[in-house]
């Protein structure tokens, strides 16, 4: 194997690298604590489980972030998991151990300040074996995301290759049409967020999971983004129209702010 045009004395590689052959989630450390850190294991364990893969066990994974959050108390971090070395050849080997990195990167300050989105011209493939999870299979994200600048818009929203609304470029999606709180239904594509689940579980649990056209969500009165790094973001014009409300709302504007100023234990 060569490397930049030097040969290497091996042949294997990660799989992660050759593949996308694994799964991964970012998390914040905010005051030396990792917020939502049982939906973050959970979305771990659901993926090894969904993708046949081993999973390292969470007394190790935990005391790499204590030890991140006491070098690093604001910080974003990101695990990521692996099927391990291989060499060619999609097949993969049961007997191989996983391979597990964390990388961390710095916090940025949240801001509840609108941003403008429009539709995407690229759609996603449905693929019900993979909807939901965060898997290391991220071109469509990096493509979109090339649109995104092209277009010089803050974001965009994406549908399915059946025209459904599913998500922004690296963000969930929630949108009130006059009557309800909806979000779309990630049963064939999408990335069912650690952020997005809080939401419903806590903060707007009458949420309806939907399929929606574009059209239809664009004629909603108010909408907003989340993730867990940007966390909620107001939309404040879809396609240039303006929305009848351009702010976050109240129930989650609240609910986010005591996020900010938790002081729970490291494991919340």
């Amino acid at each position: 194997m060569w490397f930049n045009g030097q040969p290497l004395a091996s042949n294997s590689l990660d799989r992660g690298l050759q593949f996308g052959d694994g799964h991964f989630t970012t998390l914040v450390i905010r005051h030396g604590h990792v917020e939502f850190w049982q939906r973050h294991w959970q979305r771990l364990q659901q993926a090894s489980s969904r993708l046949a893969m081993g999973l390292p066990a969470q007394q190790d994974v935990t005391r790499v972030l204590d030890d991140i959050a006491q070098q690093h108390p604001n910080a974003v971090a990101k695990i990521m998991i692996t099927r391990g070395n291989s060499q060619r050849g999609y097949a993969p080997d049961a007997a191989t151990p996983i391979n597990w990195y964390v990388t961390v990167n710095p916090l940025p300050s949240w801001s509840a300040q609108g941003i403008a989105v429009a539709q995407a011209n690229m759609q996603l493939a449905q693929q019900a074996a993979l909807a939901g999870l965060k898997t290391l299979n991220r071109l469509e994200q990096v493509l979109l995301s090339q649109e995104r600048q092209q277009r010089q818009v803050d974001d965009l929203i994406v549908c399915d290759t059946s025209g459904n609304v599913i998500e922004a470029v690296s963000s969930n999606l929630f949108w009130f049409d006059g009557h309800k709180w909806r979000t779309p239904r990630l049963t064939l594509a999408g990335v069912d967020g650690v952020m997005k689940q809080e939401i419903c579980a806590h903060v707007l649990p009458a949420t309806v999971s939907s399929l929606a056209t574009f059209t239809e969500f664009a004629s909603a009165e108010q909408a907003f983004l989340c993730n867990t790094v940007l966390g909620p973001r107001p939309i404040t014009h879809i396609n240039q129209r303006p929305l009848a409300k351009s702010v976050l709302p109240e129930v989650v504007y609240t609910w986010y702010s005591n996020v900010l100023s938790n002081s729970s234990s490291s494991f919340s």
